[in-house]
């Protein structure tokens, strides 16, 4: 997906790539330096690896590229002097407890949250705004460690497992969730792409997938997220050129609320459902950017007419014994295949956690869904299990 080497060919001689122990065997070889750490989330080994690095190498530039490295790059900025994106204009953008405080100042709808520092706390916050209420880390991604409670024996149970320093209680809003995806610069979108979640980034926890569904750029319902999207990103730290990707609430109500914002690319297959729509690859984009490679904001972002989505296909409980791939159905862009056979699942733990994908075209929106709904039919009977 990121084959970095073509995309950073004008200085790949002299650029160093951190990676996991994983991924390495990708790009070793191809740079001047190419470093795995064991485990790619221990913060210890990567501010080791990235301080031995700068002991030998005159750094001019940091590139992130995950959620995980906004704050440890913007840390590692700051501590050697490198220009981009700094832990205090980071943190608001990772923090989500933050993040909604920024928001909420400037008048956007937002869910009721705190930061409870004990049961007790939490247990107050959820009798004020009612059941059910939401538990998140502060921050955590891919809906990974996200709980609906329903009551103070499920808040209670929640409480034992969390994170004092990283806890996060909202209140619940109901209805369906539009991502929203593009590039922004200094507090303002220069490209927008609104998307509706077919199911929602919960399903997992029913084993259903995830889908997404550009809208199409005429649509009422388009113009008025694309406008929500321009109350939100000014309302955050301005930071360079940059994707970004947000989730807004549609409630029964017929109101938009804000869900959160992050400073990079979306995930699943949002990449290439825009790389798609416009022909322009955002992480290529992006990445280069970061590199002084090109300034991001004088490519030219458009759609091209066709409307693009993804599928998310969880994998069951069991061993996966064999997958059939799908032929004959050109609307399917590409089928992805996430997992190894003979690998055993207990189902899923996020929202991006699958064993197949999809990704999906359709002349507009309406028929882009018939598609995607299609392929989660077809989903069904592409992979075999053994308990």
């Amino acid at each position: 997906m990121t084959p970095l080497r073509q995309w950073l060919a004008e200085v790949a001689s002299r650029t160093n790539v951190l990676t996991s122990k994983e991924i390495y065997p990708h790009y070793a070889g191809d740079f001047a330096g190419t470093h795995a750490i064991p485990d790619y989330l221990d913060d210890i080994a990567f501010e080791q690896t990235v301080a031995e690095i700068v002991r030998h190498h005159p750094i001019t530039k940091l590139i992130h590229v995950t959620e995980d490295d906004i704050l440890r790059c913007a840390q590692a900025r700051d501590r050697y002097d490198l220009p981009g994106l700094r832990y205090i204009d980071a943190l608001p953008w990772r923090d989500k407890y933050h993040m909604k405080r920024f928001v909420r100042w400037t008048g956007v709808p937002t869910p009721e949250f705190a930061a409870p520092s004990s049961i007790v706390d939490a247990e107050v916050f959820a009798r004020r705004v009612g059941y059910p209420v939401v538990v998140k880390p502060r921050l955590g991604f891919a809906s990974r460690g996200v709980k609906v409670v329903h009551d103070s024996a499920g808040l209670r149970e929640a409480a034992s497992a969390w994170d004092v320093d990283d806890v996060l209680i909202e209140s619940y809003t109901p209805g369906f969730v539009y991502h929203v995806d593009g590039f922004m610069h200094d507090g303002k979108p220069l490209y927008v792409s609104v998307s509706r979640y077919l199911n929602d980034c919960m399903a997992f926890h029913d084993g259903l997938p995830l889908g997404s569904v550009q809208l199409d750029r005429d649509s009422e319902n388009f113009q008025r997220v694309a406008r929500f999207a321009e109350e939100v990103i000014p309302a955050l730290p301005p930071v360079d050129f940059s994707p970004f990707h947000l989730e807004v609430f549609h409630t029964p109500d017929d109101e938009l609320v804000f869900c959160e914002i992050a400073c990079r690319l979306g995930g699943a297959h949002i990449m290439e459902s825009l790389t798609y729509a416009t022909g322009v690859n955002p992480a290529q984009l992006w990445i280069r950017h970061q590199a002084g490679l090109v300034d991001g904001r004088t490519v030219a972002v458009k759609d091209r007419g066709n409307r693009y989505g993804w599928l998310l296909v969880p994998p069951k409980t069991g061993v996966l014994t064999g997958i059939d791939e799908p032929t004959g159905y050109p609307f399917i862009k590409d089928f992805i295949v996430k997992a190894p056979i003979g690998k055993r699942f207990d189902g899923a733990h996020a929202s991006t956690d699958s064993f197949v994908a999809f990704v999906v075209e359709g002349t507009d929106s309406a028929d882009l869904e018939r598609n995607i709904r299609f392929c989660s039919e077809l989903s069904n009977t592409l992979g075999r299990w053994a308990t």
